[in-house]
């Protein structure tokens, strides 16, 4: 188990500096420094490789949340702990790993959209209900409706027939996207408290 776990983490990070589509499995077998029969003996084939790695990191990325949730802090703190997480990981993501999973990896795509957006929508939804009952959020929010519309930030953040320029970073606009989602959703406490510290997610240290 042990050796499945290193070799899928291996892999991903080629797939983060490579991509997934552009590396065939000789490559892989290549840069692991190990035969591709090796890599049979682990994976039935490319799409079923592709499927547990990203399952990996998936399992890997959502326990870091949930151990973010787990330490019960002010939901505006909570907020930017976890977009100091998204942040770390826009860092290294591939710009074509999303298209790559969707267009060529249906069922590895399948698991990644269901499991990213559930989550993400139950992550949302606890961290807006909390600062509603803590006076820190706008009472009126519909918290279920903004919990399912900002778990979509991702498919915008990578959307490439929205922002085509290079230069544009996928930090960049995720910052932009989380900034004007808080403003909208904070109370005048929330907004004081959120001033206070923008830094912690303004700063370019967490990305």
């Amino acid at each position: 188990m042990a050796k499945i776990t290193e070799i899928n983490h291996q892999i991903h990070l080629l797939f983060q500096q490579y991509g997934i589509k552009s590396l065939t499995m000789d490559d892989l077998a290549q840069k692991l420094g190990c035969s591709k029969k090796t890599l049979y003996i682990y994976y039935t084939n490319r799409a079923d490789l592709v499927y547990k790695v990203i399952s990996q990191d998936l399992e890997s990325h959502l326990s870091n949340i949930q151990s973010i949730f787990d330490l019960k802090k002010h939901p505006i703190d909570e907020f930017f702990l976890l977009n100091e997480l998204d942040l770390k990981k826009l860092k290294t993501v591939h710009p074509s790993t999303l298209y790559d999973l969707h267009k060529y990896y249906p069922k590895t795509w399948k698991k990644f959209d269901e499991v990213t957006k559930q989550k993400g929508y139950e992550f949302i939804l606890s961290n807006l209900k909390r600062g509603i009952e803590l006076g820190v959020y706008r009472p009126e929010i519909n918290a279920d409706i903004m919990a399912r519309i900002i778990t979509e930030k991702f498919e915008i953040i990578f959307n490439q027939s929205l922002f085509k320029s290079e230069s544009t970073a996928f930090t960049t606009v995720y910052k932009e996207l989380m900034t004007h989602y808080i403003y909208g959703i904070v109370n005048e406490n929330g907004k004081k408290y959120f001033s206070k510290n923008i830094e912690k997610f303004t700063t370019d240290e967490i990305i």
